[in-house]
């Protein structure tokens, strides 16, 4: 090997460790994001309301879906700002719409900064409206579920159990992995 091509390779390979760890320390400051004074940034009904054995996620009317319910949950932990996340909340929707008693559907947004505008904008961009939404104000979703990257697809099970987990499922795969919970193939 030449040197110059040792030195593209060696400048390849530290580009790479440097935009992996810049998505790394990203995706940890957006799931970690608090704020002294959260009420202000989380819309009204919308706040943070973990506990270890699931967590309620208020809907636009003022109920709320508690995760879980008795029934399977899927959720998606996401950030408006995620290139990857406006497709998989699309699958989460197209899902949804086919058979929305199948399950409960949450997107939980990981950015406490955002606002319910800012979430109403995303879902209705990606013809995802339906979904009920929560602000994880406090990264405690993040924490009890162990998220670590932005576009995480969880199933969860009547008991919370963690049936599935993905990064950008298809529709597809949420929906077969949602009928081996349901037991509906």
């Amino acid at each position: 090997m030449s040197p110059r091509a040792a030195t593209t390779r060696s400048r390849r390979t530290s580009l790479s460790v440097i935009v992996a760890v810049a998505w790394v320390t990203l995706t940890l400051a957006l799931a970690g994001c608090s704020l002294a004074n959260d009420q202000q940034l989380a819309p009204t009904g919308h706040t943070d309301t973990s506990t270890s054995s699931g967590f309620a996620a208020p809907t636009e009317s003022g109920e709320a879906i508690t995760v879980p319910a008795g029934r399977p949950s899927v959720v998606l932990f996401f950030s408006v700002e995620c290139g990857g996340c406006g497709p998989t909340a699309t699958a989460l929707a197209q899902v949804q719409a086919a058979d929305p008693g199948a399950a409960d559907f949450v997107v939980v947004d990981v950015a406490a900064y955002e606002t319910a505008k800012d979430i109403k904008e995303f879902l209705a961009a990606n013809s995802a409206h339906d979904l009920t939404y929560t602000i994880d104000t406090q990264g405690q979703l993040v924490a009890d579920y162990q998220v670590t990257q932005l576009s995480t697809v969880l199933i969860l099970d009547s008991d919370n159990t963690v049936a599935f987990r993905a990064i950008e499922p298809s529709t597809d795969q949420i929906r077969a992995e949602l009928a081996k919970v349901t037991n509906n193939p």
